[in-house]
């Protein structure tokens, strides 16, 4: 099978890319150049709001994941248009030149920020979607779309949300980064972890790993047009305990430090994963200890 991931140049898109290098005939596209070395020869540049980048790169592809995005809450507050011009127009670019060039499958990577504010723990995928951010409303206008085009061609199109995703390829020094690596930078530096708040609240962290894993999963088996799926891990973590989990496995004795709690930051996120592990035959491999403990290194 030829599939093409957009977005390889990032955290999941490398991972997914490595993945399908195994078992078919692998490329990638990103408006940023690949820095993984297994990436780099499958990779071309190009932009998705392009349709003739768009265009060249789908030809001949049966299938295509689509994890180009932007995927900044805070920088899609400051700029609206860009994130919308990518995560909906480019979006929508995509599957209509993939529908054009008769692809047959399509996995559209989505996010657990198109849930909002749960209204119940833990979210299934039937949870309303009211989104806080203009990320997560971007977002979940790619879904609709995507899944419109599920009923309107022949292409199976498949929606997954991860939740909180980590690995050693996100960018510590950006100050988009997430918990998990912003902790671990730190406490590398021989600094405490910086919680905001006061660490009661929670999250689901999976490792980039294993969504790539799941994502592989969803590509290759049929009958799951139109569906969604949570990608989690299904265990829940608080901030505090993640801050101490992170100094354990640094085998350092330091107490994290308090600081300004986020506006508008969710109290609590949790996946159910009972759909994901029935139905796609998924569960995850990595721990978060193993996990932490590999970003120490």
């Amino acid at each position: 099978m030829k599939v093409l991931v957009t977005g390889s140049s990032g955290q999941l898109g490398s991972y997914v890319c490595e993945l399908m290098m195994g078992e078919h005939e692998a490329s990638g596209l990103d408006i940023i150049a690949p820095t993984h070395n297994d990436v780099k020869p499958m990779s071309v540049e190009g932009d998705i709001r392009k349709v003739t980048d768009v265009r060249k790169a789908v030809k001949g592809v049966d299938a295509v994941v689509h994890c180009a995005a932007q995927v900044s809450v805070e920088k899609s507050i400051q700029d609206p248009l860009t994130d919308a011009q990518t995560n909906v127009l480019g979006t929508v670019n995509v599957l209509n030149e993939c529908a054009r060039a008769g692809v047959a499958r399509f996995v559209y990577i989505s996010s657990a920020a198109v849930y909002g504010n749960p209204r119940c723990i833990p979210i299934t995928e039937e949870h309303p979607t009211d989104p806080m951010s203009n990320y997560g409303a971007s977002k979940l206008a790619g879904e609709k779309f995507a899944l419109a085009y599920a009923c309107t061609t022949p292409m199976q199109v498949t929606v997954v949300r991860p939740f909180n995703f980590y690995s050693k390829r996100a960018d510590p020094s950006s100050p988009y980064s997430g918990v998990i690596t912003k902790f671990v930078a730190r406490v590398k530096d021989g600094k405490p972890p910086l919680i905001e708040g006061d660490g009661l609240q929670t999250r689901d962290f999976i490792h980039a790993i294993d969504v790539a894993e799941f994502v592989r999963k969803v590509m290759v088996k049929d009958g799951l047009s139109g569906q969604v799926f949570n990608c989690g891990s299904g265990s829940s973590t608080s901030i505090l305990d993640l801050a101490k989990t992170t100094v354990a496995a640094a085998g350092k004795e330091i107490a994290p430090e308090f600081g300004p709690p986020r506006t508008g930051d969710i109290r609590h996120s949790l996946a159910e994963v009972t759909k994901a592990w029935t139905v796609v035959g998924f569960a995850p491999r990595i721990s978060l200890r193993d996990g932490i403990s590999e970003l120490l290194k």
